[in-house]
């Protein structure tokens, strides 16, 4: 199959780092960062407030102790996140935080796909799930 040249592998690494360092603008906008605003979506999303292994937990192996520590120490300094009576919880302001930040993912996605009419980006999403498919059989 040719592709005139352009690898498809290319394709999809840069447009990752672009949609990254879009992201991370957006991240040090609100003087944020990604191991943050992980502990604070799950905080944000969980039921009710939290003991500190549940959230080490919910934060996956991929984040250290120390990592979820110094998260941890951001949101409360930032008065995000507080702990009452040995719980961690988000605050009204780190859940708008959140909210704020899903919908700066929206308009990347927005600002990516401008220009393209409905049709191309429901093919190139087709498209894109096929090859995760058969990268992943």
């Amino acid at each position: 199959m040719n592709h005139d040249g352009v690898r498809l592998d290319t394709l999809i690494r840069l447009l990752h780092q672009a949609y990254d360092a879009a992201f991370e603008e957006a991240l040090a906008d609100r003087s944020t960062t990604r191991v943050e605003l992980v502990m604070l979506s799950v905080l944000a999303r969980a039921a009710q407030p939290m003991t500190w292994d549940a959230l080490e937990s919910a934060m996956g192996p991929r984040y250290s102790a120390v990592a979820c520590t110094e998260a941890w120490n951001a949101l409360a300094v930032a008065g995000w996140a507080v702990e009452p009576d040995g719980l961690y919880a988000a605050t009204d302001a780190g859940r708008d935080v959140v909210d704020d930040l899903d919908e700066e993912r929206e308009r990347i996605v927005a600002r990516a796909t401008e220009g393209l009419s409905e049709d191309e980006v429901a093919t190139a999403i087709v498209a894109l799930r096929g090859m995760l498919a058969n990268l992943s059989a």
